[in-house]
């Protein structure tokens, strides 16, 4: 912003006209407008008086945008990104959470395997309602707001951004870790018995949901603070939208080719073992969602560059 507009935000948020700005000053009403209109520049003297004045800084009034000192959060779309953030994080790690838990029960007391499918569809069933309730409340604060208005500082922005990558170094360290104690006590388990793995494992899904629950959490409190893209997500402008239908239109007959494979494989299996006994397509043939994932990512990414 300029320095004109900067100064007649302040102005006019102090409830002054340029009248009374140029008693204060001690200077004619014509040079107030004329420094608003930014077509003259007032004396050192006058701009420290101003920043006195307004509670601002020089740098601030004269390069910087004053009106970020000012702008607050009128919907509650922090309070409500942190509930979301959340949430979502908790529901997402019971889920795997809920694997360990009821493996770990069956390891440290011998649960019968009845109460052990409650205890896991039990967990399931409570993240699955999380999720559900969680995401239709999103989708009627998306609705509600489509556009917010940038309130986030920088100095609040960076603070995040210096704790971010100790957010995702942490559970990748803790997958790892996993994967070690795994290794380490994996064959000393199987040899004590179907109790000993079972508690093995469920240490290592244990660390496994912890991180992934903070790695979600992390990913959406970082997102929180993009609200440009939120503006663009929202409320996207007639080129976006083509975008949009075209890379729909392409992912969905990249997704579609990667089910026919599938089926291809896991019938085709099936006819060449004879008597249906192959399942090994069935087994493997799931690999191709996740590289047409990928594909699909790239070709979004391509047909990006594209439109720009």
């Amino acid at each position: 912003m300029s320095f004109g507009t900067n100064l007649q935000f302040l102005r006019d948020r102090a409830g002054m006209t340029q009248e009374g700005l140029a008693e204060a000053l001690q200077v004619s009403r014509q040079s107030v407008s004329k420094w608003e209109s930014d077509t003259s520049f007032p004396e050192m003297e006058k701009l420290l008086v101003l920043c006195e004045l307004f509670h601002t800084d020089l740098d601030t009034l004269l390069r910087g945008d004053v009106r970020a000192n000012y702008q607050t959060d009128a919907v509650g779309y922090d309070r409500f990104m942190n509930w979301f953030s959340n949430w979502i994080a908790m529901a997402t790690g019971l889920i795997i959470l809920s694997v360990g838990g009821a493996l770990g029960l069956y390891g440290a007391v011998g649960m019968p395997e009845n109460w052990v499918a409650a205890v896991l569809i039990s967990g399931i069933a409570v993240a699955v309602a999380i999720l559900v309730i969680v995401g239709m409340r999103y989708d009627r604060f998306e609705k509600e707001h489509p556009v917010l208005q940038d309130f986030y500082t920088k100095e609040q922005r960076e603070r995040f951004l210096n704790r971010y990558p100790f957010l995702i170094a942490l559970p990748i360290v803790g997958f790892f870790l996993a994967v070690v104690w795994l290794i380490l006590l994996g064959d000393s388990a199987e040899l004590m018995g179907d109790r000993a793995e079972a508690k093995v494992a469920a240490v290592f899904l244990i660390i496994i949901a912890i991180g992934v629950a903070v790695l979600v959490w992390a990913v959406l409190r970082k997102g929180k603070y993009e609200i440009d893209q939120w503006n663009k997500e929202h409320d996207p402008s007639p080129e976006a939208v083509a975008q949009r239908k075209k890379v729909g239109k392409v992912c969905g007959a990249i997704m579609l080719a990667a089910t026919v494979i599938y089926m291809i494989l896991g019938f085709g299996s099936m006819a060449l073992e004879g008597d249906y006994g192959g399942n090994w397509g069935w087994a493997w043939g799931w690999i191709v969602y996740p590289i047409a994932g990928v594909i699909c990512a790239l070709a979004s990414h391509l047909l990006g560059e594209e439109d720009e």
